[in-house]
């Protein structure tokens, strides 16, 4: 009797921890701790640390609201669920901070930190978690990007010659969302607002959707040449992750269809017309 008591016990604690729901605040300590940053609910331009410029931590034409992360359950499992695509400790390498703020503008990012929207309206649309989840990837490869001069270069050879940045990320964020031009390259017409948010739009696919990015670059040659540098600019990011995103890229497919630009031409605009001649004796 005592001995089928005990298994009863036992059984009743075993419910009783896997009917154990985690909350927000511990889900982000824990999400903390296992990649060594911090995710908080401040708006950037007031919390960020001093030693970086107030203008790094401004958000520009959107409108901040704080949140909390008791109304953020989806955008945290967005977050979770991008984190655990990257190699271990690579997120740390690149930034120390994801803020959650309550704006209706996707994220943007800083020197050492990311920030993504949070809307508790939309809350149970699966909006939320799908603009975290996506967010990471795009706002985290601006970092990969910023830091890799042949990629930008080589990116901008690949771009049509009549392309036009659009004027500013505000007029970007707001335009009317279009078909993506799959034959110029772009996978989204918000990818065509800027050489960034081109590549920005590269990394969803590449770690979000890989498979359609890989029928993609199979089918068009200049998503299959973006790709390949695309590729290079994180295998190239570290030598301690190079091994990492390479077995990941040809696990997923992209590295058999990446095809490698041929003969990039690149031409530098320099303006010398205010150089004076200076005669050395």
């Amino acid at each position: 009797m005592k001995n089928k008591a005990f298994v009863l016990f036992s059984f009743l604690l075993f419910l009783n921890a896997c009917s154990y729901l985690e909350s927000e605040t511990e889900q982000a300590e824990r999400l903390g701790k296992t990649y060594q940053l911090n995710i908080k609910t401040d708006d950037p331009k007031q919390s960020y640390p001093k030693d970086f410029t107030e203008e790094e931590g401004s958000l520009v034409n959107v409108e901040v609201t704080i949140t909390s992360l008791d109304s953020a359950a989806e955008t945290l499992d967005g977050i979770e669920s991008a984190l655990g695509v990257y190699p271990e400790g690579f997120i740390s390498e690149v930034i120390d901070t994801i803020y959650i703020v309550g704006a209706a503008a996707g994220g943007t990012y800083g020197s050492r930190w990311i920030a993504l929207s949070n809307v508790a309206q939309w809350n149970g649309t699966k909006a939320n978690y799908e603009n975290a989840y996506r967010g990471i990837h795009h706002e985290l490869s601006s970092l990969i990007f910023n830091n890799s001069p042949f990629s930008v270069m080589t990116w901008q050879s690949l771009l049509n010659r009549d392309w036009k940045a659009a004027a500013s990320n505000f007029e970007a964020l707001t335009k009317d969302e279009l078909a993506p031009d799959y034959s110029a390259g772009f996978l989204s017409d918000y990818g065509k607002t800027s050489m960034g948010n081109d590549f920005n739009t590269y990394a969803e696919f590449a770690f979000a959707e890989p498979e359609k990015l890989r029928e993609l670059a199979a089918t068009y040659p200049i998503i299959a040449k973006k790709l390949s540098v695309f590729i290079t600019a994180y295998t190239q990011f570290s030598a301690k992750y190079q091994q990492n995103f390479e077995e990941y890229f040809t696990r997923t497919g992209l590295s058999d269809v990446a095809v490698e630009p041929e003969n990039v031409e690149m031409t530098i605009h320099l303006d010398v017309s205010s150089v004076k001649p200076k005669i050395i004796r």
